[in-house]
């Protein structure tokens, strides 16, 4: 009870310091308000400013606050927030329908597949003037391009296009969870050099290690336990040693690991290419597709479409990889298990990668510069240095800024020991701090008009890859070439 006093106050805290923030990134904000306030402006002569997002009711206050301080500390300006129901691919679908008509917002939450698109119709605002203008007012300030995450910033710049045309607003990335109750301190003949396991190795756990010698001997490890000992359970339909969430993150990261392709694009034409027919992916997958014969990796598509915490916390599978965004649903309180935190498997003798994630803002373009002033100015407000704190504390997103890891308030709010074992406020600010060790490790792919398509073909790639099969090797083989060559006609077909 006293921790959870604390998290409130430091909450509290954070939420008074984004009432009169501000002053980080632009000194002209108190100079404004001074200067007849909002009451002075009527609000049929303010510049509206929409931003439409897809925010949960549990977010909207913090939104709202940041909103409602933006709008005294300009009030030349009156920003509006619409909340959409409905999908960022439907957001997406939206906005889209309205640019005929002029009825779209002037910032947008959008994945960066969404943002290529706008980009494509016209839309999109190129942000490299603001971002780098000698205003204060406007411009970032030097420490505020330090302070940004530099990974996340470039997703931003990472189009058909030259130039930025994003920026981040709520960032995730994949863990890999695993169960500490069942494998913190077990020790297995030939692994880990015969040392309990713990902490140091799942950090550094590779594909080829986990496949090779991980799996093989908790298996056999397995079979020498009596039937109520067990620790690989197969009470559900679907169970394994490992289990990754996401179908397409899986392909893309591994073809990002390994270095064997998966699209690129030329920036001089703007036009995208679907690399990822190639022997060395269509190797990867037959490793893969072993590895899922012999039980030892499930995937959300190969697992009758369930997210695979579902078998993660009824322990059907000892390890579950899934988005920093969605932490809570690696944990079941009515059968809770000491959730450990580790970065995903790489590629053997390869740099550590794991994918970039999360919503970033796209200011669209009305032909208005003040419009796009104001729209500009908000993004800056809401993700200032309290903002994005406040936000980090509050949303379960990435800090976007690293002053936000090196805040008191978010280093004790995160502080695990002071949460009970087998709860998930432990395993929250087990996540929360863990992020920070994988920061530059991020990566992201780059975008353009048909990389949505792209993403979604080599899907269905691996979880072709992922399905058991009784079918020999030769009809196999033959049936994932056809999987590969669907995906590329499917990819090229959108590519434009």
């Amino acid at each position: 009870m006293k921790k959870k006093l604390m998290i409130v106050s430091c909450f509290a805290a954070a939420m008074l310091m984004a009432s009169c923030a501000g002053t980080e990134t632009s000194t002209t904000s108190a100079d404004t308000t001074s200067q007849g306030g909002a009451s002075s402006i009527p609000d049929d002569q303010k510049i509206t400013i929409t931003y439409k997002s897809v925010t949960g009711k549990n977010l909207q206050p913090y939104l709202d606050n940041y909103i409602s301080t933006f709008n005294e500390a300009y009030p030349q300006y009156k920003v509006v927030s619409e909340i959409y129901s409905g999908s960022y691919n439907q957001l997406e679908s939206d906005t889209i329908s309205g640019f005929a008509a002029g009825n779209y917002p002037d910032l947008v939450q959008a994945y960066p597949d969404h943002v290529a698109d706008y980009i494509a119709k016209g839309k999109a605002v190129k942000l490299d003037d603001y971002i780098n203008s000698t205003d204060s007012e406007i411009g970032l300030s030097a420490y505020d391009k330090t302070d940004y995450i530099t990974n996340f910033m470039n997703e931003g710049n990472d189009y058909q296009t030259e130039g930025y045309y994003s920026v981040p607003n709520s960032k995730s990335t994949e863990l890999m969870f695993w169960n500490k109750d069942v494998l913190n301190g077990l020790v297995l003949p030939g692994v880990n050099g015969g040392k309990a396991l713990g902490q140091s190795y799942f950090d550094n756990l590779t594909w080829e290690e986990l496949f090779d010698v991980f799996c093989p001997a908790i298996i056999s490890y397995n079979d020498t336990l009596a039937a109520d000992k067990k620790i690989l359970k197969t009470d559900q339909a679907y169970h394994s040693i490992f289990a990754y969430d996401s179908d397409d993150n899986l392909f893309i990261t591994l073809a990002e690991q390994y270095g064997y392709g998966y699209t690129s694009v030329d920036k001089s034409t703007g036009k995208g290419s679907a690399d990822f027919v190639n022997d060395d992916m269509k190797g990867v997958m037959k490793t893969f597709h072993k590895a899922a014969q012999n039980g030892y990796i499930i995937s959300k598509g190969s697992a009758g479409g369930n997210y695979t915490n579902t078998y993660f916390t009824k322990q059907n599978t000892l390890f579950s990889v899934g988005s920093t965004g969605g932490v809570k649903y690696q944990y079941d309180s009515t059968n809770p298990i000491d959730v450990g935190v580790a970065r995903i498997p790489h590629a053997a003798n390869k740099d550590a990668k794991v994918i970039l994630q999360g919503p970033s803002i796209c200011i669209l373009d009305h032909n208005d510069s003040e419009r796009t002033k104001g729209a500009w100015l908000f993004w800056k407000w809401m993700t200032n240095k309290s903002n994005s704190l406040n936000w980090a504390l509050n949303s379960g997103y990435m800090g976007i800024r690293n002053s936000c890891y090196e805040s008191s308030d978010y280093q004790t709010s995160n502080d695990e020991t002071e949460f009970d074992t087998k709860t998930l406020d432990r395993l929250m600010a087990r996540s929360n701090t863990y992020t920070q060790n994988i920061l530059d490790e991020t990566f992201t792919s780059p975008v353009f008009v048909g990389s949505s398509a792209c993403r979604t073909a080599v899907s269905g790639v691996m979880t072709f890859a992922l399905t058991k099969s009784n079918d020999d090797d030769a009809t196999w083989n033959a049936a994932l070439d056809s999987s590969f060559n669907d995906a590329y006609t499917t990819a090229q077909k959108a590519i434009a």
